[in-house]
């Protein structure tokens, strides 16, 4: 029996995109395409900060390998196993400050029919841009009445 993968949640994916006002339509501009949603149909804004950085293992494994050079390069053996340890230690640290992947916020709008448009914001910017598209929105809505 085979079991299917869960479906993909678009607010857990990176998708880089800016978003833009025209007339009573919300733009949102993707690398590869748009989307555009009328105020009218929207039903929520929202956000999540994500971090999808894991370490990088190129750091740790160069000071694994400079670590057994110095370790094969040395005479003394304790003094070799030392800067080995050292340079594993190194190598960890620097693996975890420069991470692959990164942090990131994802903005989500959801239509009334139900469907959602995410699109990916700097880290600590996600809460900001919902506001100022919840703001448009209210202007819209202000005008409309």
């Amino acid at each position: 029996m085979t079991q299917t993968p869960p479906p993909i949640n678009p607010m857990d994916v990176r998708n880089d995109g800016t978003w833009s006002v025209q007339d009573e339509k919300l733009r949102i501009s993707y690398q590869n395409g748009q989307e555009s949603v009328l105020f009218e149909d929207t039903a929520s804004i929202s956000y999540k900060c994500l971090d999808n950085s894991s370490p990088n293992p190129l750091y740790l494994g160069l000071g694994i390998f400079i670590g057994i050079i110095i370790m094969f390069a040395t005479d003394v053996e304790d003094f070799g196993i030392a800067i080995d340890i050292g340079c594993v230690i190194l190598g960890a640290w620097m693996a975890y400050q420069n991470p692959l992947g990164g942090k990131f916020d994802n903005v989500a709008i959801e239509t009334r029919g139900g469907k959602i448009i995410c699109f990916s914001v700097a880290p600590q910017q996600g809460q900001a841009i919902m506001e100022q598209i919840e703001a448009e929105k209210r202007k819209w809505e202000s005008t409309k009445k």
